[in-house]
């Protein structure tokens, strides 16, 4: 076999890793006598060679990460049917409670709808007791 000096041996397992898995060492030649002697010890003419070689102990197991450098996960909700936006139209909207007594103080919205209908100024500010005094005092007229 006729190489050029100086070149590279390659032995595995060692502290480099190669892309398609495996480890791999290397050492520099300078002559044909430190060729022919790494050869004989156990070196190889290229990384691919030594790592076949070496089989199982190519990749070395790998030591498992400490808890601080696992990356949290967030616990997934469960997915919604396919059919979730139509059964939301499907709904029908509640009825709004009727009040179950006849002298139950009006609402805001039905003390709104009169004092509209009477033509009288008011605005979000205007408490439901002020709003009541003025639709009473408006009707006694």
């Amino acid at each position: 076999m006729s190489v050029l000096f100086p070149t590279m041996l390659y032995k595995s397992p060692g502290i480099y890793t190669k892309p398609g898995g495996g480890t791999y060492s290397f050492i520099g030649i300078q002559t044909q006598e430190e060729f022919d002697e790494k050869l004989a010890a156990g070196w190889f003419a290229s990384s691919g060679e030594a790592i076949t070689a070496a089989g199982d102990k190519a990749t070395p197991p790998s030591k498992p990460k400490p808890k601080w450098m696992l990356k949290a996960t967030k616990k997934k909700k469960p997915a919604k049917p396919l059919d979730w936006r139509e059964k939301s139209k499907e709904t029908p909207a509640k009825p709004a409670p009727e009040s179950l007594h006849d002298d139950a103080p009006p609402t805001r919205a039905e003390l709104e709808a009169k004092a509209t209908q009477l033509a009288l100024k008011f605005d979000g500010r205007t408490s439901d007791k002020k709003l009541a005094h003025i639709i009473t005092k408006k009707l006694g007229e």
